[in-house]
């Protein structure tokens, strides 16, 4: 009976299948978008950001992974497969034969194991697996190609420098390097931690925030289409962020893409380095290679094709189809298969996540409507009225959210008026009389602290941060003694307050994980003592609050699970 061949791109935010139906030329199926969840958004273990958009596909086959959103990765791979398995059959009235999964060469045994595995499960019965530069190659060469080729692929979850080399239909691989970092991800990461800054030293957050992992999926999509728009090479404008908390208001953002360019020759050095690494082991030079080939989402990037020009004589974007279709034409041949090419076809690499170099900032700049003075206009929405609507609408727990924090904002300007009027000497003014530099304020600040008058310190550290803004060395040292103060003395007596100074540390830097994890044990210091009092409903209820900052809190869950409480 006669069958389809199908090659597959298992990508980091799509799926993409290639078949041929009896005469007809190539189709391609893609599953991606909203109903194909290809990325996780899970609590970070460190980084820039409190949060990490990883790839299911790279989530394959491990066993100890952070909590994410939506499906198992399992699960979606096999549901996937089991989808264009379903179409094919459908739209042709043949079965599926071969089957031909391109992976990286960097994937391991387990993964690679728990692909074959989701494949089986989706009804696939004669399936193996293919590097994606080997499949890159065939595809770009319609299986008939001869030279040495350097695919040099970088996707969402990292890059792969692929050596092949391709003889009247056979294909070679002579070598790979690569690692899960830089890849997309990690431009996106900076654009939106360039923005997140440069709103939290103008005291707003996008409203996103708030919204949990949905709305940090909205951010990374809008990240995404800022690094997308750099391929123009001008200044690219977003006005779609809301900031809060003083009410709801669109903010344009302004990103220069020179400051990408910088960051993109940095983060590219390191992979012509290792570029350079693999031509040492397989016994070859640069000049040896008849073609680069750019292969993945953010190969394509104009920046990056300037960058690697000299790693070979020419540099092609290939296709973004072209490995499904290099995978179905392996697929298609595979009673020919070449001892050399089967060699390769399961020698996984060793998973190497070099770290990423220390990044210039993106250059990001808040711009206000013509002849504004600032960022607040009339018939700006208040926080108090957009609470009410809130409230109105059943969503007490938002309202209250946002009411704490205008009343935080409050105390700590009402904090800050009073430090004004009774300021030090030493602070209130520099050698010259004129008003005390942030320097001096800081001082101030510190010198409060060492006699545990804590309220005032802070006061002093946010006047210093005020002072002189731009100095990202006051910043810290600002939040740094809000959390100092507030774990200075934990008790029941100082719970209130001590948790507003980390509020209001967290109010200016909503990316800090650090500050999350204070809140957390902070409470449950809080529960504990209440837990010790005999007030074991508030006690759970303390400690159910502290796993909400910190899920992974193990003092919190074990004090939990033996007052009987649960998350």
């Amino acid at each position: 009976m006669a069958a389809i061949n199908l090659g597959v791109d298992l990508g980091s935010t799509a799926l993409r299948a290639a078949y041929s139906p009896p005469g007809e030329p190539v189709r391609v199926r893609t599953l991606a978008g909203p109903d194909w969840p290809w990325l996780r958004c899970e609590p970070a273990t460190g980084g820039q950001l409190p949060v990490a958009f990883r790839s299911r596909k790279s989530r394959l086959g491990v066993v100890a992974r952070p909590a994410g959103d939506g499906p198992e990765p399992e699960e979606l791979v096999t549901r996937a497969l089991g989808e264009v398995r379903r179409r094919i059959t459908a739209e042709t009235g043949l079965g599926v034969g071969e089957t031909v999964i391109s992976v990286p060469a960097r994937f391991s045994s387990v993964q690679r194991t728990a692909l074959l595995d989701a494949a089986r499960g989706a009804g696939l019965d004669r399936v193996s697996l293919l590097t994606d530069s080997v499949a890159a190659v065939i595809g770009h060469t319609g299986g008939e190609g001869t030279g040495t080729y350097l695919v040099y692929a970088m996707g969402y979850d990292g890059f792969e420098l692929g050596l092949v080399r391709a003889a009247r239909g056979r294909y070679r691989a002579l070598g790979y390097e690569g690692g899960s970092a830089p890849g997309g991800s990690t431009f996106d990461e900076q654009v939106l931690h360039a923005w997140l800054n440069l709103l939290r030293e103008r005291g707003s957050l996008p409203d996103e925030v708030r919204r949990g992992d949905a709305g940090w999926r909205g951010l990374r999509d809008i990240a995404e289409e800022v690094k997308e728009r750099f391929a123009a090479a001008e200044p690219v404008v977003f006005p779609r962020f809301v900031a809060g908390p003083g009410g709801e208001q669109s903010l344009t953002g302004q990103f220069d893409p020179r400051s990408f360019e910088r960051l993109a020759r940095l983060l590219v050095a390191g992979t012509l380095d290792r570029a350079d690494a693999l031509f040492a082991e397989s016994g070859m030079s640069r000049a040896d290679v008849d073609t680069v080939l750019l292969a993945g989402g953010t190969a394509t990037m104009p920046q990056l094709r300037e960058l690697v020009a000299g790693l070979g004589s020419e540099v092609v974007v290939t296709d973004s189809l072209n490995i499904a279709r290099g995978a179905m034409l392996h697929a298609q041949h595979g009673a020919r298969r070449s001892a050399d090419h089967d060699e390769q076809l399961g020698s996984a690499q060793d998973e190497r996540a070099d770290p990423v170099p220390d990044a210039p900032r993106l250059a990001a700049t808040l711009l206000t409507a013509p002849g504004s003075a600032s960022l607040t206009g009339p018939g700006e929405v208040t926080t108090v009225d957009r609470a009410r609507r809130l409230v109105r609408e059943g969503r007490f727990a938002e309202a209250e959210r946002d009411l704490r924090v205008l009343i935080d904002g409050a105390q700590e300007l009402l904090d800050e008026i009073a430090a004004s009027r009774s300021r030090e000497p030493a602070a209130e003014q520099g050698d010259n009389g004129r008003a005390g530099s942030g320097d001096d304020l800081m001082a101030a600040a510190r010198a409060r602290f060492a006699r545990g008058q804590y309220k005032e310190a802070i006061s002093y550290a946010h006047l210093a941060w005020r002072r002189e803004p731009n100095r990202p060395d006051l910043f810290e040292a600002m939040i740094g003694i809000h959390c100092d103060a507030a774990m200075a003395n934990p008790s029941t007596a100082t719970f209130a307050q001590d948790e507003r100074w980390l509020r209001c540390a967290l109010q200016h830097d909503q990316t800090n994980v650090d500050i999350r994890r204070l809140l957390a044990e902070r409470i449950f210091l809080h529960g504990r003592e209440l837990q010790r009092a005999g007030r074991d409903d508030e006690a759970r209820r303390a400690l159910q609050h502290a796993l909400t900052w910190d899920p992974e809190h193990e003092g919190a869950e074990q004090l939990l699970h033996r007052l009987g409480g649960h998350r």
